[in-house]
């Protein structure tokens, strides 16, 4: 079961520092978010972790439109698309599936389905 809850408290800082608050949400998970196996062998705790910060940053994209610019070669942003593909062939992976589809929207539910 996915165990992610997201108020307006986590939006609201997100927004005024997106860039610090991924790198310190995300950064324990480097390994995890460069390799698909690695991301896999997470428990379901640390996953949570990683599928919370994607669907705030899929809320921020759609709502306040702050992604990765790539004209910026100093963000650090990761790019929400590939960071939402990643989580989903991840959980994929950890549940023992070759392949999951992605219907979009909500990853926290998109997550909750590929978990069952």
């Amino acid at each position: 079961m996915v165990k992610v809850t997201i108020d307006e408290r986590d939006l609201a800082l997100a927004r005024e520092h997106p860039r610090g608050t991924e790198r310190r949400t995300l950064l324990p998970y480097r390994e995890a978010l460069n390799d698909v196996a690695a991301y896999a062998r997470l428990g379901e705790r640390d996953r949570d972790v990683i599928v919370r910060w994607a669907e705030v940053r899929r809320r921020l994209a759609e709502t306040h439109e702050l992604d990765h610019d790539p004209a910026n070669l100093a963000d650090p942003l990761l790019p929400y698309a590939r960071l939402r593909a990643h989580v989903v062939a991840g959980e994929c992976r950890a549940a023992g599936r070759s392949t999951c589809d992605d219907p979009g929207g909500d990853l926290v539910a998109a997550v909750r389905a590929i978990r069952g």
